[in-house]
């Protein structure tokens, strides 16, 4: 049950998030004319991600349905902030980047630790998949919608739709957090049969803190390169809107990304158990670095549309395939919450990394580096997944 309530959550949510919080970057250049502050603020904005993440871990473990409650405040702050930028820039853009990456953290860590904890064993990739359905359903309207309105509407009666629809979100998994709260095992960390047979908790021998060591490494490298892709609709909608000056052009572009993606999740939704996707994974990480290299050199708006809907539909073959890998391999030594932690830890850093490259003069240099990163990233997947395969299963067997 707690499932269908955060996919409802996360559709209505992202709508709302989004309506305003999506152009942030559109409204300070189109203040400023300045990409150094446009591309600057997203840099700021994630990096200050990685200090919440810190400052409120055990919430986000404990109790992450009041979480998301909590979160409204930094979204009105923010929303607040926007509408200062014009009369007061520097204010209202920091204002903005302390209280956009709150919400984002907040966002990112108790949807994930809710997921972790109403995803079973048996459920794998359709529930993924599906949860990532639901999550792009939102951003795929308020894109459109807000590219739409923010040409003519004043900011401030969206954000006041935006604060009544992420409410309205949110109430039903406050409700069922307040029912079942002190239920057994409500709001506890999964875990498999092995785990239970070794203790029903984190395995803390030397040899078990070796293993998860480098299983953790293993996946916050692959989630710090593939990270870098995050921002591809961020820094294009940047340059899109240099080229045309228009919310709403942006916005299609970005709400075609979403919408590729969110068939693409179907997709998995309904295949992903059926076939071993390593290699596949492998191969559409790769298609997807070249795709962002190509990207900012296009012209025609079909090929864009094209590019980003080809980017889109194979995302999620390898984003599903990880995190399932992760959480199986996690849950076996009762690390999954760690690793889910670790893996929204780095990709924060690694969406701040990606905006370094386009801070000076254009933001060309950071589609080369998602390419590099993402490559990388393809080679390395099948060859981290064989090799702590083979580790896992010689711990567990005792094998030295």
């Amino acid at each position: 049950m707690q499932l269908k309530l955060l996919n409802f959550h996360k559709m209505m949510s992202n709508f709302a998030t989004n309506l305003v919080g999506g152009f942030i970057p559109l409204i300070i250049y189109k203040h400023t004319h300045s990409l150094f502050l446009a591309v600057g603020y997203l840099a700021l904005t994630y990096l200050l991600q990685c200090v919440h993440h810190r400052v409120f871990k055990k919430l986000y473990i404990k109790q992450p349905q009041l979480m998301l409650l909590i979160r409204v405040f930094p979204i009105l702050i923010y929303s607040l902030a926007i509408i200062l930028i014009e009369f007061n820039l520097w204010l209202g853009v920091i204002l903005t980047a302390i209280f956009t990456s709150m919400s984002s953290s907040f966002k990112s860590n108790a949807t994930e630790f809710i997921l972790n904890y109403s995803i079973s064993q048996k459920t794998k990739s359709k529930s993924f998949g599906l949860t990532r359905v639901f999550e792009q359903l939102g951003s795929i309207i308020s894109y459109i919608a807000g590219g739409l309105f923010l040409d003519h509407l004043p900011a401030y009666v969206l954000i006041i739709i935006a604060m009544v629809i992420y409410l309205i979100s949110v109430v039903p998994l406050l409700i069922y957090y307040v029912r079942f709260k002190k239920e057994k095992g409500f709001n506890a960390e999964l875990v498999s049969n092995a785990t239970l047979m070794l203790s029903q908790r984190e395995d803390t021998t030397t040899r078990g803190k070796k293993v998860s060591k480098r299983i953790l490494f293993n996946y916050g490298l692959m989630y710090y390169l593939l990270g870098f892709l995050d921002q591809i609709a961020n820094l294009f909608s940047i340059l899109c809107f240099v080229k045309y000056g228009e919310f709403a052009m942006a916005g299609y572009f970005s709400a075609a990304y979403h919408l590729a993606y969110a068939l693409g999740s179907y997709i998995v939704s309904l295949v992903g158990d059926k076939f071993d996707t390593t290699i596949i994974s492998a191969v559409f990480l790769c298609v997807n670095g070249v795709c962002a290299a190509i990207l900012p050199f296009v012209e025609s708006e079909i090929a864009i549309y094209s590019l980003f809907a080809l980017i889109g539909i194979v995302y999620p073959f390898y984003s599903l395939f990880l995190i399932e890998r992760m959480l199986a391999k996690t849950r076996i030594l009762g690390i999954s919450n760690k690793a889910l932690y670790i893996r929204n830890d780095v990709s924060s850093f690694a969406q701040s990394s990606v905006c370094w490259f386009g801070l000076f003069g254009t933001v060309i240099p950071s589609f080369i580096a998602m390419c590099v990163c993402l490559v990388t990233c393809g080679i390395l997947l099948p060859i981290g997944e064989e090799k702590t395969r083979k580790e896992l299963v010689n711990y567990l067997e005792c094998n030295e």
